[in-house]
């Protein structure tokens, strides 16, 4: 939102502030100019692209800041995006803020007027441009090449507890003809014969995958999870069905499969797979107020995994009232002044993560699945060597249940 105050100064600043908005335009003006100078002779120019501030008509600038950076991600930063000129050199959102305010434009509550907005199509010089509005929940984006409007396409953004992301893709393939591979009705591809025979064959990369450990391992403690709540990271604790019936909120603990609530599955899962054999189960319990701010989580172990190589996760599920939002964050090595060559965890950074559509409640136990190539953006960046598996839950308080977590390796 750009807001203007007026003060009370003496003429005889009213020269130097002139100045200086003259000289910051002219700074900002020469970014795109600087920047395409900077790259190799041999490396093929991308198409520039500005996406300006996107003005909420009904006075939501959350969402509506909220969709201007789904859309501006996607298209500069999408390993899967896939375009006839390549990808996009976006102009970074601060820098065009930073123009527009020195034009001293504003998209608090209207988009600018048709003398304005040339004026900014021109100072930014890009070739692609995007306007966004939003209404409601309606989302309009108009796509401007050079200074001509090319198009208009208007789509509805779904609710807050649902990722925009297939909604962003689609909007963004109808409007700049960008495709993405992995737009489609599911999350994983079964129609690989060759792909589900080694996914039945290859071994389960997760430690402990059906929280057994706990009731074999000294301390009663599943070593290869950690519950992530505020500063506190810690194991969960094995308890008897007792105990966890009685068990206090904001709280994250393995249990026997049968106090879950909801029968064991004696039977495939829908959506495949096989029926667990495991008699223990992750138990994650959780309070209003946990629910509605930060939320619970418990994460695997590091795992090994090939960058580049495909890998199917699944994983059974049954909630009673949280949202289950699961991500696979890959990690590279890349040592910084702060880490510690003994300990390994402080050599290893996240560079990929694959965000797995939100579960909501559910009356039994029902199949997650989704198939991920682990990558990184940059040529420049170190390889992917491991990942770890979040089990995010939010919104609701309630209990929710995981077993049987799987991840495997779909390429040769």
């Amino acid at each position: 939102m750009i807001v203007s105050h007026k003060s009370r100064r003496p003429k005889r600043f009213f020269l130097c502030k002139s100045l200086r908005t003259l000289c910051s335009l002219c700074a900002l003006c020469l970014i795109p100019l600087a920047h395409a100078q900077t790259k190799p002779a041999t490396t093929p120019k991308k198409p520039t692209l500005a996406v300006l501030p996107f003005v909420p008509l009904t006075g939501d600038t959350v969402l509506a800041d909220r969709m201007r950076f789904a859309v501006s991600q996607k298209l500069s930063s999408d390993l899967n995006a896939v375009a006839a000129n390549g990808t996009y050199d976006r102009l970074d959102n601060v820098q065009v803020d930073q123009l527009i305010s020195a034009l001293q434009i504003s998209f608090a509550k209207a988009p600018p007027d048709d003398d304005e907005l040339q004026k900014l199509l021109a100072t930014l010089d890009t070739q692609f441009t995007i306007a966004g509005t939003v209404k409601g929940r309606t989302l309009t984006l108009t796509l401007y090449t050079s200074a001509e409007l090319s198009k208009t396409i208007t789509t509805t953004i779904p609710p807050d507890n649902t990722s925009p992301k297939l909604t962003v893709e689609k909007a963004l393939t109808d409007l700049t003809g960008t495709a993405f591979a992995h737009i489609r009705d599911t999350e994983v591809d079964h129609s690989d014969p060759t792909a589900e025979a080694r996914f039945a064959a290859h071994p389960n990369l997760v430690p402990d995958p059906g929280f057994e450990l706990a009731a074999k391992e000294g301390k009663k403690t599943a070593i290869n999870w950690e519950v992530l709540l505020g500063p506190a990271h810690d194991p969960p604790l094995l308890l008897t069905a007792n105990d966890a019936a009685n068990l206090s909120q904001d709280r994250a603990v393995i249990i026997p499969i049968r106090s879950a609530g909801v029968p064991p599955l004696t039977a495939p899962p829908a959506g495949g797979g096989k029926a667990p054999a495991n008699d223990y189960c992750l138990m994650m319990r959780m309070s209003k107020s946990v629910a509605e701010a930060n939320g619970l989580a418990c994460e695997s172990t590091w795992i090994p995994v090939e960058q580049g190589k495909k890998y199917r996760f699944t994983a059974l599920y049954h909630s009673t009232g949280p949202t289950a939002r699961l991500f696979l964050k890959g990690f590279a090595e890349k040592p910084d002044q702060f880490s510690d060559p003994k300990n390994p965890d402080t050599m290893r950074r996240e560079f990929y993560r694959a965000q797995i559509l939100p579960r909501k409640k559910n009356a039994g136990w029902d199949l997650i699945e989704m198939d991920f190539t682990p990558s990184t953006l940059k040529p420049t960046d170190p390889k992917i060597q491991w990942l770890r598996v979040d089990l995010y839950i939010y919104l609701a308080p309630g209990d929710v249940f995981f077993d049987d977590i799987t991840v495997k390796k779909l390429d040769a």
